[in-house]
């Protein structure tokens, strides 16, 4: 077929589901995790509901053939958006159309419209071509996130994000926030000179309280039933933050001492913990349990936004062996000011970096993850040495 000079970028319509649909399966398979590329219902409600979504096109007007598609998630209230599902096809895989729709979407939400804050992305990375797109258009590289997808083996993913001109500038750093995140903010300040740190609080070791008992959990994996009981515990917005993730599982302790509301994606064993009826601290000590339950039912991956002012929580996901793998700098607008997120994972499967490709920025991410994981894993090895002979 020979591509047409002219391809625009324009809206998709729902009469494009198919062909959309068909375009990810030429290009991932059946194995998508992303649900806009094997559900068609799903696809078509984001193209008709404008006010949460902006799905776009790269259509080669002479041929009448969708060369390429970019899904734009729109947190107006939070002003912060996703973009998901990139994908072009390959016959047109050098005509710069992945580059052309970030472009687009980028101009757009950071410059024209006004709803938005921030825009983020992820990426594979099992080549760098789509890291390059977002680092061609001024994205910041800002972590990683682990093992976090399960396609045809685990693969971790990168996390870029791109903000509103003067937004990173007017941010007020905490003054008080836990020493093990200072690295990702190091990482941080030498991509971005400007921006100010927050001032670490005092090294103290992280205390594990003894358990006397394990406590146990059910899981309740029910989406409709979990979303009314999620709006019903939180009734206010600002009680859920945690964009584009919505719950569709509860994890209830057995005597109801706390419910925590999570997204589990059971196709490729990601799950996040959103939100909790009571303060995730109080588990401290008894994490382990938890983590049994979740294995059982498939999670490979556990993922946690926590705000870098709530030091207690840090400690707390730092002892259940939780550790800081990427950072959000003014992610959230609270009251005239900026507040920085770090993500917070743990992997329930061996680490495994090989064959991982990435630009040169997120290398620092990669090392002092690593360094991270073996304080945890290696560094605690307690040696008996027998008597000398």
């Amino acid at each position: 077929m020979e591509i047409g000079i002219e391809l625009q970028i324009q809206e998709a319509d729902v009469s494009d589901v198919d062909e959309i649909i068909n375009l990810y399966r030429a290009v991932y398979g059946r194995k998508y995790p992303i649900s806009y590329g094997t559900d068609p219902d799903l696809l078509k409600k984001s193209i008709e509901d404008k006010e949460t979504h902006k799905v776009l096109v790269a259509r080669d007007v002479m041929n009448r053939v969708i060369a390429g598609a970019l899904i734009i998630e729109i947190d107006a209230f939070n002003k912060i958006g996703k973009m998901v599902g990139l994908v072009v096809h390959p016959t047109y895989q050098r005509h710069k159309i992945g580059n052309g729709l970030v472009q687009f979407v980028s101009e757009f939400f950071l410059k024209k419209d006004t709803r938005l804050n921030s825009l983020y992305a992820t990426t594979r990375t099992i080549t760098v071509g789509p890291q390059m797109i977002f680092i061609k258009n001024d994205y910041l590289p800002l972590g990683i996130f682990p093992n976090a997808h399960r396609l045809h083996h685990y693969e971790t993913v990168t996390l870029f994000a791109k903000f509103r001109e003067g937004i990173l500038e007017k941010r007020k750093p905490e003054t008080d926030v836990s020493a093990k995140v200072i690295p990702l903010y190091d990482i941080l300040k030498k991509l971005v000179p400007k921006i100010s740190l927050p001032k670490p609080s005092p090294i103290a070791p992280v205390n594990v309280e003894e358990s006397e008992e394990e406590w146990e959990f059910e899981i309740i994996r029910a989406p409709n039933y979990v979303l009314r009981k999620f709006y019903e515990r939180f009734p206010d917005p600002n009680d859920r933050f945690f964009p584009f993730h919505t719950p569709n599982m509860i994890i209830a302790d057995k005597k109801g001492r706390i419910e925590i509301f999570a997204y589990f994606s059971k196709r490729d064993g990601y799950c996040t913990l959103i939100k909790s009826t009571r303060p995730i601290t109080e588990l401290n000590g008894r994490l382990s349990s938890l983590y049994m339950q979740l294995d059982d039912i498939g999670v490979s991956y556990i993922e946690v936004l926590v705000n870098v002012k709530h030091t207690p929580l840090i400690d707390t996901l730092l002892s259940g062996q939780f550790l800081p793998s990427a950072i959000y700098p003014a992610m959230r607008e609270v009251k005239n000011n900026y507040e920085d997120y770090i993500v917070m994972s743990r992997t329930m499967e061996p680490l495994n970096f090989r064959g991982m490709a990435v630009v040169a920025p997120f290398k620092p991410f990669i090392d002092q993850y690593v360094d991270a994981w073996k304080q945890v894993n290696l560094d605690t090895i307690e040696v008996i040495y027998g008597p000398k002979t």
